[in-house]
């Protein structure tokens, strides 16, 4: 087992203070789950954040470069969990939290959970299977359609209006 230490810019005039553990749990719980760390530590960094942060902002605070601030500040705005904001007046870009990242998260899973089960479904047709295979195929299809209405059911009630 190998382990990992948190890398952060060394502290000096100017130079805000490293991130929270919390920002480097989070990175490695999403390494885990295919994004690049540093789009984790970004995530993570913005969720802690009271306010908007610009690129040379998240850069500076997780020692990071700007360009790879950027693609991965892409990347996790077209998966919708990451919003870009601007100032009047300002020409740089900002970015906070989305509203609701699980929910946006779990929506896009369950999407994408469809489109495997779309293969299934196609393939279970497909006269040139075996039936053994076809049979396992069935099988993830019933058990995945019925988790993916419990999940789409769970989504649709924390969606609703809460109580706050």
């Amino acid at each position: 087992m190998h382990s990992t230490r948190s890398v952060t810019a060394p502290r000096g005039k100017g130079r805000p203070a490293p991130p929270h553990n919390f920002v480097e749990r989070v990175a490695l719980v999403l390494e885990a789950d295919g994004f690049p760390r540093i789009a984790g530590r970004i995530f993570g960094l913005l969720i802690l954040s009271e306010s908007e942060l610009s690129l040379d902002g998240i850069a500076a605070i997780l020692g990071a470069s700007k360009a790879s601030v950027s693609v991965n500040t892409r990347m996790l705005e077209q998966k919708g969990v990451i919003e870009r904001v601007s100032r009047p007046a300002d020409r740089r870009d900002y970015y906070v939290i989305a509203p609701d990242p699980f929910i946006r998260t779990m929506e896009q899973r369950i999407a994408r959970w469809n489109r495997v089960r779309s293969v299934f479904a196609e393939a279970m047709g497909d006269s040139s299977i075996a039936p053994g295979a076809r049979a396992r195929m069935k099988e993830f299809d019933a058990s995945s359609g019925e988790i993916a209405q419990v999940l789409t059911a769970a989504l649709h009630k924390l969606k609703s209006p809460r109580k706050r």
